[in-house]
Order: C-alpha cells, then structure tokens, then sequence
C-alpha cells in the first residue's frame, strides 16, 4: 500500500470544517473536508484534470459540477459528497500516490523582472485554473475561472497602497504590493480579500477552493483591506 502521510495526517485529525488540499504525484490535485477520524470525507473537490472514478463511492456528485473553470466540461473536475476515504485512498494511487512536495510550486521568483500577470498565471495554472488579463483605464486585473452561464467568476489584481490603481501588467515590489482577489457574481463584486505578495500561494488555494465549491454566492475567505472597501 503506498503511503499517503498528506491525507492521513487530514483525516485523522480533519480540515476544521474546510477544504485542505492534497497534490498528487503528477501534479492534479484533490480537496477535501474531513471530521476528525471520519471514515468519510464530506467533500471531496477535484481540479480540473482529475477525473472521478464510475464507482458508487463517486456516485454523489454535488448540483455545481462546472466549477466555472471557463464552463470546460469534460476536462475533469467535480464536487463529491460523502465520499469513503478508502475510495480518495485508491484515486491517489492510481496517480502514482502523493506528490513529494504538498507545497504550491514557485516557477518565478521576485526580482526577476517577470510582471504580476505572468507570475499569477502560472501559479494558477499549476492548479488547473485558467486566467484572462483584461485592461481599462490603466488598470488591469486578471479574471479568473469564469463560468460560461452565468458570468460568475473571481478578479485577482495588485495593489499598492499609496496609489488607486489595480496592475497586473507590471513587476511588482514585494515590499508594496499586496494580491487583491474578489468574487464577482451576477455582476456585483463582493468583498475583496488581501495577501502580502509573498503569499500568492495562499491566494491560488482560497480561489481553487472557491472553484471547489462551487457555491457561486460566497466570496472567498480571507483577509479583508483594512478599509472594507473594492479596489476595482
């Protein structure tokens, strides 16, 4: 049996009733939500890339399928409810078990003249997560995961705090820049959230389990600008 330390180190002592991510030896990636010692996982998010196996532990896909990954159906991807453990167990095997590294991989570092665009793209796409740069007025932002229906989606921008300008399409500071993410649903945007720049990790995770979810009233779940207020 191939060992598996991610998922069970999050099944025995569970996700705090949120999803926590496990990355797979080829890259695709799971989430989960898991009470401690459950033998069922609640929730069980696939990226797009991952497929679910026709099996009845599969057999309970949640409403929200289309994860507004640009309305791709087909390419993989799901919501499943109370699936058994053993069942998430058998999918990470036949990927070939358990990346090394749980960690979101970094293909730029600061500093290296690569602009914000470039850098949130890739490490989205590492997540199975498609991005399209839009521009207006001088700013520019990135919309991410747009669902085809109903228009649903999340933005992603850089801001610097002494300026009113939201940029993508410029090499950051990371000593000034912060990472602005919001949901958008039926046209209205709701409150943004703020990572420091080094954190882009964390803003791919709160936006891929957003997607995850497929719940297309949340917002994401982070920290919010210390004026309440949308940049964009």
């Amino acid at each position: 049996m191939t060992s598996m330390p991610r998922l069970d180190s999050l099944t025995t002592g569970g996700t705090d009733h949120v999803f926590a991510r496990v990355r797979l030896a080829d890259g695709l990636t799971l989430v989960l939500k898991a009470a401690p010692g459950a033998d069922v996982a609640e929730e069980v998010g696939l990226l797009p890339g991952l497929f679910a196996p026709r099996t009845e532990a599969w057999a309970n896909e949640d409403a929200y399928e289309d994860w507004l990954t640009g309305g791709a159906l087909g390419q993989g991807g799901g919501l499943y409810l109370d699936v058994p453990v053993q069942a998430i167990r058998d999918l990470i095997e036949q990927h070939g078990g358990e990346h090394a590294s749980q960690e979101l991989p970094s293909p730029v570092e600061a500093g290296d003249g690569v602009n914000a665009a470039q850098r949130a793209i890739e490490a989205l796409a590492a997540r199975g997560i498609s991005a399209d740069i839009e521009e207006d007025a001088g700013n520019s932002w990135l919309i991410v995961g747009e669902d085809a229906e109903t228009g649903s989606h999340a933005v992603l921008c850089l801001f610097r705090g002494d300026d009113d300008e939201t940029v993508v399409l410029r090499v950051p500071d990371p000593d000034r820049d912060d990472w602005h993410a919001a949901t958008v649903v039926n046209g209205a945007e709701l409150l943004p959230v703020v990572w420091p720049f080094a954190q882009l990790g964390d803003c791919v995770e709160a936006i891929a389990a957003w997607l995850a979810e497929g719940r297309l009233a949340r917002g994401l779940k982070g920290t919010a600008p210390k004026d309440g207020s949308a940049r964009r």
